[in-house]
């Protein structure tokens, strides 16, 4: 069987259709506002002055200087000129068919393409009617982002406009101005617009009609993950992305996938539509956030998070133990508390009901409450603790190393 052009084999040998990321991506551009849908091609020219003046209502004979950051700077002059400059002209194929928009932009951050228009200088707007300190002094700035789709079909690049508030027309904007931004995705066709809405629709259109007619075991692969990405906003592959970049330690990009997880989660939860299994799922976003802010040593932050995964889990050391870290991090006084608890529940229990996971936080229990006797100098107390650790793990090289440390404390004091 002939592999399709849009399967990514990952390192892990796994597999991934990159038709995903396009419908995503269309499904996202569709349900934009009308008058922010722009497509353009290799064969029509998006022109910037009809972008913004479609956008901002900005005019031609306002317009005085654009200056383009892809690496190297490059300043426009002439209203004209700037009028008819190549929107996305960054992103199409050169004369041999190749794609070259791998960018260093704005402080050489990669694919980080930076557009500054500077529009109604001083000096033109003596020549105008119109004398606003707005369109005096104003500057748009533009900002695309790195696309995303599928080479030879479509592509998407994510476009932030953001025009700052003009230091003398601040106080008509109330206390607190904001500047004017707008963020929309612009589509690139590397074939028909209508052979691509046709295949978008002809999923999305299909899904829901086994959706309403209640046929959902009729559904295939893209019909399924489309639907997720509309009424379930693509859980599982945050979860997915957010592990793999957790284990090559970028805990900031992991944060952000979990925490989409968390946010559609909680949403759904107050407003009681969680079931049993998304309630748990909740949970284990919950831990990773909180997870990923320890490890980077913000432990204020961590702290809600695991609070929340520890209280709500019923079962599941993992919670507890990284709660409990946490609070010790925090010097925290409740941590001795949850440890003495735990360790009560689990001397409690019978022999024949104790399981090795028991046993393995039993021992995380007697090791961290033993760090914290030596914090507030309970030296004897810690040493009891870890020989009792000892009798049970004669190997144990924690319990060996911190009675060294408690001997080198005492001939210290």
């Amino acid at each position: 069987m002939e592999k399709k052009d849009t399967i990514l084999e990952l390192k892990d040998g796994t597999q991934m259709d990159f038709d995903i990321f396009w419908l995503q991506r269309e499904l996202e551009f569709q349900h934009q506002n009308d008058k922010f849908q722009f497509r353009t091609n290799e064969n029509h020219s998006l022109k910037f002055g009809e972008l913004i003046n479609s956008l901002f209502d900005i005019r031609k004979e306002e317009l005085s200087v654009l200056s383009i950051n892809d690496g190297s700077l490059i300043t426009i002059e002439g209203e004209q000129n700037i009028w008819d400059y190549e929107f996305l002209q960054h992103y199409k194929r050169n004369n041999n068919g190749e794609y070259s928009y791998y960018r260093e932009g704005c402080s050489k951050l990669s694919n980080q393409i930076v557009l500054t228009l500077a529009y109604k200088t001083f000096e033109k707007s003596k020549s105008d009617n119109d004398k606003s300190i707005s369109k005096k002094d104003a500057i748009l700035i533009v900002h695309l982002q790195y696309p995303e789709g599928l080479k030879d079909k479509v592509f998407y690049v994510q476009t932030t406009f953001c025009l700052p508030t003009v230091m003398l027309e601040r106080s008509k904007k109330g206390i607190n101005p904001q500047p004017q931004t707008l963020s929309i995705l612009i589509g690139i066709d590397f074939r028909p617009n209508a052979e691509t809405t046709q295949e978008f629709f002809s999923v999305f259109n299909s899904a829901k009609e086994k959706l309403n007619s209640n046929r959902t075991n009729e559904l295939n692969y893209l019909e399924t993950e489309l639907l997720e990405v509309l009424f379930h906003p693509k859980i599982a592959k945050e979860f997915y992305f957010g592990k793999k970049v957790m284990t090559e330690n970028r805990f900031w990009d992991a944060i952000e996938y979990f925490n989409n997880a968390f946010k559609a989660l909680q949403h759904k939860w107050w407003e009681d539509q969680l079931s049993d299994e998304e309630f748990q799922t909740l949970i284990e976003s919950s831990f990773l956030i909180g997870y990923c802010y320890y490890e980077l040593g913000l432990f204020d932050k961590s702290y809600k998070y695991l609070e929340f995964s520890a209280k709500n889990s019923k079962n599941g050391y993992k919670y507890q133990s990284e709660y409990i870290n946490c609070l010790i991090a925090l010097k925290d006084i409740r941590s001795l508390m949850l440890i003495d608890h735990n360790l009560e529940l689990l001397t409690k229990k019978s022999e024949d009901n104790r399981t090795s996971d028991d046993y393995e936080f039993f021992m995380f229990l007697l090791r961290r409450k033993a760090y914290c006797m030596i914090e507030l100098k309970q030296y004897d107390t810690a040493d009891e603790i870890l020989k009792h650790i000892l009798k049970k793990d004669p190997e144990n090289e924690f319990a060996k190393q911190e009675i060294e440390y408690i001997i080198q404390l005492k001939n210290n004091e």
